[in-house]
């Protein structure tokens, strides 16, 4: 016969002489990811030991807690081994499709170690998990638990964080009480002294709470730049290191590998119908140069002016860089995309009065449906402004994009 239970709640009674019997056998039905012995623990549930309907409905309902499955059933159908009677119970589940990764962040543990540890523990815990209230707290409950057994009795909080890398979103494992960071420290710099890494970090890391991946965040922000700016392109920081201060503090160090000095190579602008010409000569790569990264940067928006002059006031850019170790040659593909070409609708002119307004108007020298000059608002302000001396105390302007269509209308604000 079958048990529905929907979030465990039961729908049919168990025969009572049945009750009396022990389970002979258990099975799961409709489990993908997870292992039927895994689901079968997880249930709290033995062969071998007898259970009632209370106990059935019980152990469903664990299942249903973990937060890994939609929806639990369970049927039971009369069973004998060795001429023992008893009865095999199948847990029919239905398991949660969308999955987070999850990351441990826990100071002074190996995550590695501590991913092989909560797997022999547990077989429900992995890499991946349900994004949900029950699920978090089976996972903080199972972290905590090993924990314990290392002498690490340590509380768990499990947060929604960005992933940095892939931009989506990750499950992150921490301590609810993170020490704080009282000093940092460098090994195996040489071009940038110690001195300027400290100051790049000291704004924004020194008495925060220390993990190793919000503090990889804070290297990737302020630290990689210094580096990128040398044209050490390939930095990285591949090992961090916690030693406690008291209770409450400790000293971080990170170690660096600075990589070689990368010089600039060729410099490919694929996209369709693109002024390549105009936009090598707005750019003026540094060809053979340290590729600066930061100064490749500004080169390429000088080179995205280009568009934005002709209407593209949408065009954006990607860089992707290629690197060839034998010459330390550094190649740039820039993948352009133009988006739509935007007309200039009607001009407002607001905050004078009505003769400075018509006059300014009459100066004015973008022709209704000429490609959108994002720029041209900027001159004009250059070209007007010494004949607004002691009329005007703040300016700037608003753009308006007609709902469905290309079209940009401008207001000049003056105060």
């Amino acid at each position: 016969m079958m048990r529905s239970l929907h979030v465990a709640v039961a729908l049919m009674l168990m025969p009572a002489a049945l009750a009396q019997h022990p389970v002979m056998e258990i099975k799961v039905a409709g489990n993908e990811r997870l292992a039927a012995a895994a689901v079968i623990a997880a249930s709290g549930l033995r062969k071998g030991q007898t259970a009632t309907r209370a106990e059935l409905d019980a152990a469903a309902q664990k299942l249903a807690d973990t937060g890994f499955f939609t929806s639990v059933s369970y049927r039971y159908d009369p069973k004998a081994v060795g001429g023992v009677t008893g009865y095999a119970l199948t847990f029919q589940v239905s398991e949660q499709p969308a999955l987070a990764p999850v990351e441990l962040d826990i100071p002074g543990q190996d995550a590695e170690h501590l991913w092989q540890q909560l797997k022999t523990a547990d077989g429900f815990m992995d890499r991946q998990m349900p994004n949900n209230d029950r699920a978090s707290a089976y996972y903080k409950r199972a972290i905590e638990a090993v924990l314990r057994k290392s002498n690490h009795p340590e509380e768990i909080v499990m947060k929604n964080e960005a992933d940095l890398q892939t931009h989506k979103m990750a499950i992150v494992c921490r301590p609810a009480n993170l020490p704080k960071i009282a000093a940092i420290r460098f090994e195996g710099n040489a071009a940038i002294a110690e001195g300027g890494l400290q100051a790049a970090m000291a704004k924004v890391a020194m008495g925060q709470d220390y993990s190793e991946r919000d503090f990889r965040r804070m290297l990737e922000f302020n630290v990689r730049p210094l580096y990128e700016e040398l044209g050490r392109l390939t930095v990285a920081f591949p090992r961090m290191n916690m030693a406690r201060a008291d209770d409450a503090a400790v000293t971080v160090t990170a170690g660096i590998d600075e990589g070689p000095v990368w010089r600039l190579g060729k410099v490919v602008l694929p996209g369709d119908a693109l002024p390549l010409a105009d936009m090598h000569e707005a750019a003026r790569f540094a060809y053979g140069d340290p590729a600066n990264w930061k100064q490749f940067m500004t080169t390429v928006d000088k080179m995205e002016q280009v568009l934005r002059r002709d209407g593209y006031i949408t065009a954006s850019s990607q860089p992707v860089r290629s690197f060839h170790d034998p010459t330390q040659i550094v190649d740039v593909t820039v993948q352009v995309k133009k988006g739509p070409l935007f007309r200039f609708g009607e001009l407002h002119i607001e905050g004078l009065d009505t003769a400075t307004q018509q006059r300014l108007a009459r100066l004015w020298k973008l022709p209704k449906g000429a490609p959108m000059n994002q720029y041209y608002v900027d001159d004009f302000f250059r070209s007007v402004l010494p004949s607004l001396r002691g009329k005007v105390r703040t300016y700037g302007s608003e753009l308006h994009v007609h709902s469905g269509e290309n079209v940009v209308d401008v207001t000049l604000k003056f105060r």
